[in-house]
């Protein structure tokens, strides 16, 4: 077991910084390239917040990495559909 305490604002820097990356993104790539990249921005800066958030998330408590994927996934789909809609 780590010491480390949860990192709240750099959590929150990668979040916001994956929306803002997936937003340049949609605006400069065609829609079928995007949607390659989408779902690998959203496992990057999801998996880097949820690091920030818990440090210390044992391998047994695996499927909370996979529900966070999958939260900060459809976030980043509803705001992609909203600002490609806009």
């Amino acid at each position: 077991m780590t010491s480390e305490k949860p990192a709240y604002v750099f959590a929150i820097i990668f979040g916001i910084s994956g929306l803002v990356l997936a937003w340049l993104l949609a605006s400069i790539l065609p829609p079928h390239v995007y949607n390659v990249f989408s779902s690998a921005i959203g496992a990057v800066f999801g998996v880097l917040m949820i690091s920030r958030l818990w440090p210390a998330l044992p391998f047994g408590k695996a499927h909370l990495w996979g529900a966070a994927l999958i939260a900060y996934n459809i976030g980043l789909s509803l705001l992609e559909r909203v600002w490609l809609s806009a």
